[in-house]
C-alpha cells in the first residue's frame, strides 16, 4: 500500500528530522547534498577550539552524520510548496524512501 501524498492534509513525514548516515552522505547527489548539515560542522561552531578534532567527531557522528534542513515553515526545504511533493523524488534520504504509510497515520495522530 503506498502513500499518496497530495491527499495528506498536513505534510506529516515532511515535518520529521531526517538523518542520514556518513555512507548516505558521501553518496547524496548534490541536490541534496547542499541542504545537509553536517553535525560535526554544528558542532565545531559551538566549539571552535576543538577543530583540529574534526576527524573524531566526523567519526563519533558517523551513523547520524548529517540532517536535512527545514525551512521558516517548518517543512522539509525539499517539499515543492506548490505541489506539496518531494523535488528530487527519486534521489530523496533512505528514511524518506523507507517511509511507510502506518508511520504516516501513527504521525497524524500525534500532531493532530
Amino acid at each position: 500500500m503506498g502513500i499518496d501524498c497530495l491527499k495528506c492534509i498536513n505534510s506529516a513525514c515532511c515535518k520529521l528530522v531526517i538523518e542520514v548516515d556518513k555512507e548516505e552522505y558521501d553518496s547524496s547527489v548534490k541536490s541534496v547534498k547542499k541542504h545537509l548539515v553536517k553535525r560535526t560542522d554544528e558542532f565545531i561552531k559551538r566549539f571552535p577550539k576543538l577543530e583540529s578534532k574534526i576527524n573524531h567527531f566526523d567519526e563519533m557522528y558517523k551513523d547520524n552524520f548529517a540532517t536535512l534542513e527545514k525551512s521558516d515553515d517548518g517543512l522539509c526545504v525539499l517539499l515543492d510548496r506548490k505541489t506539496m511533493l518531494c523535488s528530487v523524488y527519486e534521489d530523496r534520504p533512505k528514511c524518506c524512501k523507507d517511509y511507510t504509510t502506518n508511520r504516516c497515520s501513527k504521525i497524524r495522530e500525534c500532531i493532530n
